[in-house]
């Protein structure tokens, strides 16, 4: 007979044919790819459950098949509109302190030098008289750096988003070519630019269930290196996280730490540096 959702066959054969349908169920909003996980558990023993050309293939008793029917009407809904913002924050960090005694004095007799380190920066000040010399030196210096960068995209609810924006920056490269010329081999340095692509962006999976929501997702973030010429600072990530709708989740981070002592024939020097990075991530439903 005909069902409302489906054709309705029974199966033939023995008392299988008392206990066992099977219907064919169209969905309207889900694929047969995200229902089947949330079917398959409520079947019964001898049932089993399969997709085709966005419907569902349903084999099991008839008593479960109007149980798994009541959950496809809570399941097969429309999926909601989602905006997802991924914020990566980096804070970098760096102080020196350092205070040092330098000089000679003395008579004709006996005179005491005490060496200088290279470094002149920070305040000097320097005492005269004669061929003696005085100078002190101190250095209390701090320097702080902060990069925020956020990014969004609106996305349905259980389908994939990408998202991802970036710059081609010049790249000077520097290579020797060789050739031959009158049979001896020539070397010739040839300086070239190359072009490499900073991006930054993240792919997300969402999953939502009443104000909760659960995430695949895999942020990235390239930015110019300020130490290394032509280099390129990587931070990516990958991850599942779950938490509320609305809220800020922090799904990952770094922080590095270094500091490093020198001590002359009279000073020390002290240097410190940390570098913080997180990714934070927030979902809200699309109004």
């Amino acid at each position: 007979m005909l069902g409302t959702a489906g054709l309705l066959f029974c199966f033939a054969g023995g008392a299988l044919a008392q206990t066992t349908v099977l219907e064919v169920i169209p969905l309207r909003y889900r694929t047969a790819e995200q229902v089947i996980p949330i079917i398959q558990p409520m079947l019964a023993r001898e049932g089993s459950v399969s997709g085709f050309q966005g419907q569902l293939v349903v084999r099991t008793t008839p008593a479960n098949l109007e149980e798994i029917k009541r959950i496809l009407a809570s399941v097969d809904t429309a999926p909601r509109r989602l905006l997802i913002t991924v914020r990566q924050d980096a804070d970098a960090s760096r102080s020196e302190h350092a205070a040092e005694v330098s000089g000679r004095i003395g008579n004709d007799r006996a005179r005491v030098i005490v060496p200088d380190s290279d470094d002149r920066s920070g305040g000097n000040v320097v005492l005269r008289e004669g061929d003696d010399r005085l100078r002190a030196r101190v250095l209390d210096s701090r320097a702080t750096e902060s990069d925020r960068n956020t990014q969004s995209v609106q996305a349905m609810e259980g389908r994939e988003a990408f998202v991802r924006v970036g710059q081609s920056v010049p790249v000077p490269q520097r290579r020797v070519v060789r050739s031959v010329v009158g049979g001896q081999v020539v070397e010739q340095v040839v300086d070239t630019v190359e072009y490499r692509d900073v991006t930054t962006g993240f792919y997300v999976l969402p999953r939502v269930s009443g104000d909760l929501v659960a995430l695949d997702i895999s942020p990235q973030r390239e930015s110019l290196s300020s130490q290394v010429p032509g280099g390129v600072n990587v931070q990516r990530l990958v991850t599942t996280v779950s938490g509320r709708l609305g809220e800020w989740m922090e799904i990952g981070g770094l922080a590095q730490d270094s500091g490093g002592r020198q001590s002359v024939l009279i000073g020390r020097s002290s240097t410190s540096s940390s570098d913080t990075r997180r990714v934070l991530i927030k979902v809200e439903e699309a109004r």
